[in-house]
């Protein structure tokens, strides 16, 4: 039962009043109340916002129905209850239309408890349940962490701009799609506490920098969203860019550590011509993606290529998912050549996709998006085990193939596959090859990423399969002699890049010259990659390279081209 409350009284009697007043705390209840009988007061004491009021139904001045309207008129919802020495039952009806809770009669006051706590309880409810909804709202419509609004309530404001849009050609808004860069790398260092913390601050950073008017969202994770709202010329967006980045980049403050965030920004601008707001979000994302790949703290404005491009884009990556189950993607064989005997020493095994409608589509034109999309793994497991199954087959039908080895590529992605040892030890048992004459293939910089966990997988192909370890691109990385000396390094591949300026360039001279001479330190085997003239072969057969590869020798040969070049010897 509610105790204290505040209420105010219309009568003209303060016996009447009295009485009230003395009957509510008999019933246990405690008003601190105010006595009006004239509408000047009545109006000054609504300012006030009473609990509840009790009014007679007639006063000198003017009566319930008059204050009932009165309320109305100023969206007030405060319980009215009309209390009167003697009143109709179509007068009280009347009164109840107009909006009282209830009525009773002067003389009958034993009513009175019962209806003001009704009345009272009838309003908490509903403050209650308004309380609720709106904090259902809040939690539907806001990031739980930052407070800001979510995507769903940006669609919604950016929806109502849209067809502001429409219907006012020169108003101009833009959308703004910002990427925290770097929160991830603090998530996986210093823990999930310290990426919320600065997810935070740096979201009120983003609200300090815009206008009252503009809009900002969390989208997921470390992105936001922006609305610039009524902008002069599109333009503008850019310079607001500008001045987020600058702010996003100001140094954050954690457990005593000065962090640095960069931004990047998506930017698409409402001239493009939008029909819906989920479209100005792919387009935002779309130039989001164009300016990381710019780097860091980089901001694009949409245009109309790039929708082209991300569209065509999107079909490659379905091409690609589905070129495996067609069995488009083909392997070729580069020779790798024996200088000191000109026999054929081994291949590197080359991925071709041979696309149904477009016909042979080169590497550089979707290995990045196989690498982007994670199907390098299954690409790059079929990879393994079809050149380890062409070898072995080979070895089978080609006396020559029997000391052959097959070199196979291995990126980031694949290097750091848990699975990858079993599945290279099941390839090997499956095909029925020789784990000696296969040879894996990564970069200095794959395998200085995380030296400790790439020195026991190396041990442990060599140890457990025999398996040769190739250094690719070699030269091009950064490598201590200290950390190669922890790997089981058979070969070193020198890059093309250094053999073919071999002739004009005194330093790639030197550099090929520390390679081989880094590799008789390492007890290492040397391979030239991109061998064209027969003056690079020359040197590099004078210089002791022991093995090389390229268009002098052959280019990548079809399995069935490779296998004639063995049957020749």
């Amino acid at each position: 039962m509610p105790g204290s409350f505040r209420l105010l009284i219309l009568e003209d009697s303060a016996l009447d009043a009295d009485l009230m007043v003395e009957t509510l705390h008999n019933f246990g209840l405690d008003p601190t109340w105010t006595r009006v009988d004239k509408e000047s007061d009545y109006l000054s004491a609504l300012d006030s916002c009473p609990d509840l009021i009790l009014s007679d139904f007639s006063m000198p001045q003017f009566d319930a129905r008059r204050a009932l309207h009165l309320l109305k008129d100023h969206g007030l919802d405060i319980p009215f209850i009309v209390v009167s020495g003697c009143i109709g039952e179509d007068v009280a009806v009347q009164c109840m239309k107009d909006g009282a809770s209830d009525y009773l009669l002067k003389d009958r006051l034993a009513r009175l408890g019962p209806s003001v706590t009704q009345a009272l309880e009838r309003i908490r409810l509903q403050k209650e349940k308004k309380a609720i909804e709106e904090r259902l709202f809040h939690e539907t419509f806001h990031d739980a962490l930052t407070g800001l609004p979510n995507r769903a309530l940006f669609l919604e404001r950016l929806d109502r701009s849209l067809l502001r849009s429409k219907r006012d050609r020169t108003y101009v808004f833009a959308v703004l799609l910002l990427k925290l860069e770097g929160l991830s790398t603090i998530n996986e260092t210093l823990g999930p506490s310290a990426s919320d913390q600065l997810t935070i601050e740096a979201s009120q950073r983003l609200s300090r920098h815009v206008r009252s008017l503009d809009s900002v969202a969390r989208l997921a994770g470390e992105e936001f969203l922006i609305l610039l709202d009524d902008l002069k010329t599109a333009t503008n967006a850019g310079r607001v860019a500008t001045r987020i980045q600058q702010a996003v980049a100001l140094p954050l403050i954690f457990e005593s550590r000065e962090i640095i965030l960069t931004a990047g920004l998506g930017i698409t601008a409402s001239l493009t011509g939008y029909d819906n707001p989920e479209n100005m979000l792919r387009d935002a994302g779309v130039a989001l993606n164009r300016a990381s790949s710019l780097g860091k703290g980089s901001f694009v404005m949409f245009d109309a290529t790039m929708h082209a491009q991300a569209m065509e884009r999107l079909k490659l990556e379905a091409d690609l998912r589905q070129a495996l189950e067609r069995d488009e993607f083909k392997l070729h064989y580069q020779p790798i050549v024996s200088l000191e005997t000109g026999h054929i020493a081994g291949f590197e095994a080359l991925l071709r996709w041979q696309h149904a409608e477009r016909g042979l589509i080169s590497p550089i034109d979707y290995i990045h998006v196989v690498e982007e999309t994670g199907l390098i793994l299954p690409i790059g497991r079929w990879i393994i085990h079809e050149a380890c199954r062409q070898l072995r087959s080979w070895q089978a039908k080609y006396q020559a193939a029997a000391s052959v080895t097959m070199s196979v590529n291995l990126s980031s992605k694949q290097f750091n596959d848990p699975e990858l040892l079993l599945f290279i030890e099941k390839t090997l048992k499956d095909t029925g090859l020789a784990g000696e004459t296969l040879k894996i293939e990564i970069t200095e910089s794959v395998m200085m990423d995380n030296v400790e966990s790439a020195a026991i997988l190396l041990r442990d192909l060599k140890s457990l399969h025999h398996v040769q370890t190739c250094i690719d691109d070699f030269g091009t990385g950064y490598s201590s002699l200290s950390y190669l000396q922890r790997f089981p390094i058979d070969y070193l591949k020198i890059d093309q890049s250094f053999v073919a300026r071999m002739g004009d360039d005194p330093k790639s001279l030197e550099i090929i010259h520390t390679i081989i001479s880094l590799a008789q330190t390492l007890g290492a085997k040397v391979i030239a990659e991109g061998a064209e003239t027969s003056e690079q072969v020359a040197l590099l057969k004078a210089w002791k390279c022991q093995y090389a590869q390229g268009y002098f020798f052959s280019k990548p040969l079809t399995p069935d081209e490779a296998g004639k070049l063995l049957t020749a010897g």
